[in-house]
């Protein structure tokens, strides 16, 4: 307030001098012997004029000059001395040359103004630059933030749904302005596209399309990433508008990569058209490469539990896993008072087997009989390999009776469809009677079958013994032992049989 009182201040002295020139010549006028005083007074008012006043009010204040001085020569009725003349010719000059100056100064001054706002724009805009850089590089920062913590989630996750599922939560948080997330995995079965997880705002209707549209299969075929800012507007995706079962206007999407070939697509899309950038394109590609380690991790991770779990040669499960099952198994039996079966099998004469058609023929055979009991046994059962050419069936809720006919049923289908080398010699262990192998039903009564043992052809065989929990044994390691015992039993009567009691 005060720098403007004090810039305001010879402006106001000027004005009220010229205001006192002005009353001074009204007094003036009152006497007319001091008309030549006035017409001095009036040339100075003028030429003080063209410096106080602007253009307009200059000219305006010189002629009611030139008036005055006429006035005056008309009442004296002669010419001014020269004095006033020269007076005014001098001062008017004068007042031109400092009205021309000032108004070059104007000038030079309005140009050096309009330099500083043109520079201020300049800089103004080079701010908002600069602001948006920064907000850009905030944004960045906070992307790379979110995918360090990413990383660290997904790295200490091991199953291949909740990998997928944090994907699709992750990158619909970490991308934004999506309406839709969806992940699609390849069926290796259908060899096509089929929805594995997916995440949506919650206005939105539930997802139709379960196996990919038209741009999830162009990112499969092309294995490159996709952007599209207006689907009306690409003619690759002209057939997609009508198809669609939802609005899409935007979408983006990127391959996931398993090793060398893509095993599916993760996209986002919005209704809303031109909402993404290639920076949004960037970091999902770099969200997708945290995904498919982390999916390669839960893959080796799946394959090492099957491994811990599983024979290599058969498929079954191993001994200690199913042993473990087993307890388990009767610790539930006994609170619930439900039976359990356990059957234990012997591929008859295979050592002789083994060591004339060598390891090779034998593995096969094993993985023969491996296949016949994953068909036969039950749900909710387990086969594993004991070791070596012996096998274990776990049945839980399976009476002694009922696992007899499973048992049975094992014998015959291996005596059928596993076959060995058509050029073995028979290897015959006849029952006691010499006829055939012996095999006895849940009732404990023998009944024969014709060509115990290996029998013409190369057919393989086994014996099996049963035993049941709570009529056999009360714990696991005595339950096994007594299906060991009858398993010993059948071989002892002929092979080729079942021995339940």
């Amino acid at each position: 307030m005060e720098t403007v009182t004090l810039s305001d201040s010879p402006r106001l002295l000027r004005w009220v001098t010229f205001l006192a020139a002005c009353a001074l010549c009204a007094f003036l006028v009152m006497a007319p012997a001091l008309l030549p005083s006035f017409a001095i007074l009036v040339v100075a008012l003028a030429v003080y004029g063209w410096m106080v006043l602007p253009a307009a009010g200059s000219v305006t204040v010189n002629l009611l000059a030139a008036g005055s001085l006429l006035w005056i020569w008309a009442v004296r009725h002669a010419p001014l001395g020269g004095l006033p003349v020269s007076a005014l010719g001098v001062l008017l000059g004068a007042g031109a040359w400092q009205q021309r100056r000032r108004f070059r100064r104007l000038q030079r001054l309005q140009q050096v103004v309009d330099e500083l706002r043109e520079e201020q724009t300049v800089k103004e805009q080079a701010i908002a630059q600069a602001g948006r850089a920064r907000d850009a590089l905030q944004k960045k920062l906070s992307r790379y933030a979110q995918l360090q913590t990413i990383a660290e989630e997904l790295s200490s996750l091991t199953d291949r749904s909740a990998v997928a599922e944090l994907a699709v939560l992750r990158a619909f948080t970490l991308i934004g302005k999506s309406d839709v997330c969806l992940l699609f995995l390849v069926d290796p079965e259908q060899q096509e596209l089929s929805l594995f997880a997916s995440k949506k705002r919650e206005a939105l209707a539930p997802i139709r399309a379960k196996h990919g549209d038209q741009f999830d299969r162009h990112v499969l075929r092309a294995h490159r990433p996709l952007l599209v800012n207006d689907v009306r507007r690409d003619f690759r995706f002209t057939t997609a508008l009508s198809a669609a079962d939802r609005e899409v206007s935007s979408v983006i999407a990127c391959p996931l990569v398993l090793g060398q070939s893509p095993t599916g697509v993760l996209r986002l899309d919005s209704t809303q058209a031109g909402v993404y950038t290639q920076d949004d394109l960037r970091f999902l590609g770099i969200l997708l490469d945290l995904v498919a380690a982390a999916l390669t991790n839960a893959q080796l991770f799946a394959q090492i539990q099957r491994l811990a779990v599983t024979d290599g040669l058969t498929g079954l499960s191993l001994r200690r896993p199913l042993l473990e099952q087993l307890a388990r198994e009767l610790i539930r039996a006994s609170r619930s008072r439900e039976p359990i079966a356990v059957l234990m099998l012997d591929v008859d004469h295979f050592k002789e087997y083994n060591d004339t058609f060598g390891h090779t023929a034998g593995d096969l055979i094993l993985k023969g009989v491996a296949e016949v009991l994953k068909t036969v046994v039950p749900p909710g059962g387990v086969a594993g390999r004991y070791g070596g050419e012996e096998f274990i069936v776990l049945l839980p809720r399976v009476p002694r009776a009922e696992a007899s006919e499973v048992a049975e049923k094992i014998r015959r289908l291996i005596a059928e469809h596993v076959k060995g080398n058509r050029r073995l010699t028979p290897l015959a262990v006849r029952g006691p009677a010499g006829g055939g192998a012996v095999s006895e039903s849940s009732s404990g009564s023998a009944r024969r079958q014709p060509g115990g043992g290996h029998t013409g052809g190369g057919t393989i065989t086994v014996s099996i013994g049963v035993a049941a929990f709570p009529d056999d044994a009360q714990v696991d390691l005595e339950l096994i032992r007594t299906a060991d015992q009858r398993l010993y039993q059948a071989k002892r009567a002929g092979r080729n049989c079942v021995i339940s009691s």
